[in-house]
């Protein structure tokens, strides 16, 4: 279905002189078969998504640059054609498909791009029954899309890129922001569309743990220009993108190495590993209290009167599933967002209260669109601004940022870095600033297993008597590693304050992989293993 013959792919330099010395995509050769379920991944900023972007014609037509090679297609060298001579080929739906929606309900986004593309109605009609049918929202056709929880969206994303009969499906990071069960339900649904429409599917995706044991081959863009395809067990060579249930076969040296959980089962207990109890920090004082928070918008009650408080040296986890309430929690401690009623009390007042300055004194947040902070034309002037901002020495933006997203031209546009490099960035600005509360909303969308290491040490690193940090994301494997507390919050109202051991151990709803392959009580993380 897919073959690429010495494909090439650069940007040009940011003065759009000329072509960058260092291609993006470097002579790549190889295949893809109909039907084939291919994971696509490597570093943060590495090049996944602009790899894609190559396949639908985004790049160069929308991103610049320069392609050369050959593009077949199911035969055909597409090579030089404009996005639009792909679209009845290719479906692609993006890191943010709810950013993308065109229509008010979902037929209406559905049919958009079978409109677009002159399909007759009839046509279009017996379409778009099977294809609701097939990836079961027949019953969401009617509603409107702001409705739909994450993976809901995803779907309808999926199916409006499938609608005009396409049998090439790219996503970017379709599972990142979901909860559990919607990423499973994304993901049944793609193996489907292999299996039974023969449809060949790309997933390019961060969080591989609970991906690889789906696909039938991985394919890795390694950041140096070379992209490689192969089965699962002989991709994973690189310590930045290792997913745990990997890293734990090459930490105990199993061989053949696991991909799925029930092997690596299997594995634990032929050598019961020794394990070590994980160490959780300790309370300190009260930072920030939360009293009878609420928040509602119109007739919908998002968070149900809420009351807990946060302590200083501890890392609290925010868990739930997509639409619990947790960004909503989030912004009204924040002090700016939605707020019903209810109190959120700092060392300087109720958070509502505080001017924006005071405000940044007192707490720092980062949002789920990290992108939304950034407003400076380089990079550099984006780390120079938030020395001078946060009062901290020349390069301490810098040294943060280097440490989640290693070394990077710094006259580059924001805009024009990663989604993970762009979340990288924004961290260190945040981080620096050295607020008494850190409030992080999915800080590990988009990225790698390594730069999640680095930022899981940044936060230990910032740890102190009077600073507290919340965290609200679906990374169990990240909570597993990092938290001293867990809240769940469910439709609105926390139902749980207890310790990831708790929360994340075997035969709990959220348990960690490795909880789940060892059944050990008290292991959640790689971390408590020794060799």
């Amino acid at each position: 279905m897919i073959q690429l013959k010495d494909l090439t792919f650069s940007y040009l330099k940011s003065d759009g002189s000329k072509v960058s010395e260092t291609p993006q995509i470097s002579n790549v050769n190889l295949t893809i078969n109909a039907g084939e379920f291919v994971l696509v991944c490597g570093p943060t900023g590495s090049g996944k998504s602009t790899f894609l972007k190559t396949l639908n014609g985004l790049a160069p037509s929308f991103t610049g640059g320069v392609i050369t090679g050959e593009l077949f297609i199911n035969g055909v060298d597409l090579i030089g054609l404009e996005p639009h001579e792909f679209a009845s080929v290719v479906g692609y739906v993006n890191q943010q498909p709810e950013n993308a929606f065109v229509g008010d309900t979902v037929i209406d986004e559905i049919v958009y791009c079978a409109e677009q593309l002159g399909i007759p109605i009839d046509e279009i009609e017996l379409s778009v029954k099977k294809i609701s049918e097939l990836l079961e929202i027949s019953d969401l056709l009617e509603r409107p899309l702001a409705t739909l929880s994450g993976g809901q969206q995803q779907r309808v994303a999926i199916a409006s890129a499938l609608v005009a009969g396409q049998k090439i499906l790219l996503l970017d990071e379709p599972t990142s922001a979901l909860d559990l069960v919607g990423a499973a339900e994304v993901l049944r649904v793609l193996r489907r569309l292999c299996s039974e429409e023969g449809v060949t599917v790309l997933l390019a995706e961060h969080r591989i743990s609970r991906v690889i044991a789906e696909v039938d081959s991985v394919l890795v863009v390694h950041g140096d220009g070379s992209v490689t395809k192969g089965p699962t067990a002989t991709q994973f060579n690189d310590p930045r993108f290792v997913p745990p249930i990997i890293e734990l076969g090459l930490k105990l040296g199993w061989k053949p190495l696991p991909i799925t959980t029930t092997d690596a089962a299997k594995k634990w207990n032929e050598t019961k590993p020794e394990f070590q109890a994980k160490v959780l920090s300790s309370a300190t004082a009260e930072v920030l209290a939360v009293s009878n928070l609420e928040v509602s918008f119109g007739s919908v009650q998002a968070l149900q009167p809420t009351s807990f408080s946060l302590a200083g040296n501890q890392i609290t986890a925010l868990m739930g599933e997509n639409g619990s309430g947790k960004t909503s929690l989030c912004w009204a401690i924040q002090g700016s967002g939605t707020r019903t009623r209810g109190t959120v009390i700092t060392y300087k007042g109720d958070t509502k209260d505080l001017s924006t300055t005071e405000r940044l004194e007192v707490l720092t947040m980062v949002p789920q669109r990290a992108a939304d902070l950034l407003f400076l034309a380089t990079l550099s002037a984006e780390l120079e601004e938030s020395d001078k901002y946060a009062e901290v020495s020349p390069g301490s933006t810098a040294k943060l940022f280097q440490s989640l997203a290693g070394r990077i031209d710094t006259s580059i546009h924001p805009r024009d870095l990663s989604a993970g490099q762009q979340l990288s960035l924004v961290l260190a600005i945040q981080l620096v600033k050295q607020a008494k509360i850190v409030i992080l909303d999915e800080p590990t969308r988009g990225l790698d297993y390594s730069a999640k290491h680095a930022l899981a040490k940044q936060l230990n690193s910032i740890r102190s008597q009077d600073r507290a940090v919340l965290i609200a994301t679906h990374d169990i494997e990240f909570v597993a590693m990092i938290a001293d507390r867990v809240l769940v919050l469910e439709k609105g109202k926390l139902i749980s304050d207890s310790s990831p051991l708790e929360v994340l151990g075997s035969g709990k709803p959220f348990a960690s992989q490795l909880a789940e392959i060892s059944q050990e009580v008290g292991l959640i993380s790689i971390e408590q293993v020794k060799l």
